[in-house]
């Protein structure tokens, strides 16, 4: 009976001990991406009052034109950044039918591309894990930890982390459409439902594909990216499927997306994303 005590004091002292390192390393994460948040914020430039008009993007192609009527851009006020809320299932493993739920709170910027995503991931129940994604002054970072304490990715720079995280930025602009009419953007028609967007910011150069519907609502995006950032892995083409529309402060935006890796002899379906929220500000 005593040896059972002591093996339960011993296992209550763990459970504290790692109880108190996790809540210690969560508020110093929470304070570094609050830290992160506040200077996507402080970055954005000063931007024109009043609301958005056609002459705004009488330069856009006429499906891109489009897009910006109908998602209810033009018309609307100048904001300066986003902030999204959503919620989701990841498969983390393609050959495996095993989807995580997941949340996400996710801060962009509108003039100076940037992006700030946090997410809690549950692995099984009662563990969790806690990340970070960002693009930010040109930089990519991506951090992940089990329990707020086991550092399983740790990421910074490098050209292939910066090229993929700027091309999901330009990829999730259906969300926060006003940033297309950033004038270091630049728009292509390729036929009357497809256009091609081209960036370079800060030494990074993203290229992303839009598809538009007859009711200029975007459909599908695509990109070439890097799946991961070893040395010699390929880029594959990664797609976001919108499935479901709503209006969101008076802009149509997609709020239900599938999000797929076209990987050799499989279409790898690994996120499925719904917003629950968008504010502009």
């Amino acid at each position: 009976m005593e040896i059972f005590k002591m093996i339960i004091y011993i296992f209550g002292i763990i459970i504290l001990i790692v109880f108190i390192l996790s809540n210690t390393i969560s508020i110093r994460f929470k304070k570094r991406v609050k830290n992160e948040i506040r200077t996507l914020k402080d970055n954005q430039d000063s931007i024109k009052g009043g609301e958005i008009g056609m002459k705004d993007i009488s330069h856009l192609p006429d499906n891109v034109k489009k897009w910006l009527i109908k998602s209810g851009v033009v018309g609307s006020t100048w904001k300066k950044y986003a902030y999204i809320e959503e919620k989701g299932y990841m498969k983390l493993d393609m050959d495996k039918d095993k989807w995580i739920y997941s949340s996400a709170k996710h801060y962009v910027g509108l003039i100076e591309p940037s992006f700030v995503w946090s997410v809690k991931a549950e692995m099984m129940p009662f563990v969790y894990t806690y990340g970070r994604d960002l693009f930010l002054e040109g930089i990519g970072s991506l951090e992940m930890r089990v329990l707020n304490i086991l550092k399983v990715v740790d990421v910074y720079n490098g050209n292939k982390l910066n090229q993929s995280t700027f091309q999901r930025y330009l990829m999730e602009m259906p969300w926060y459409p006003q940033a297309a009419l950033n004038r270091n953007m630049k728009w292509t028609s390729i036929d009357k439902y497809t256009a091609k967007v081209v960036m370079s910011h800060r030494g990074v150069v993203g290229e992303v594909y839009y598809y538009f519907n007859d009711e200029g609502e975007v459909q599908k995006v695509s990109a070439m990216r890097y799946k991961d950032i070893k040395p010699n892995s390929p880029m594959f083409n990664c797609i976001g499927e919108v499935t479901e529309y709503k209006v969101v402060d008076h802009k149509i935006i997609p709020n239900k997306v599938n999000v797929i890796w076209k990987l050799p002899n499989i279409d790898y379906n690994w996120f499925n994303v719904e917003v629950t929220k968008i504010e502009y500000n």
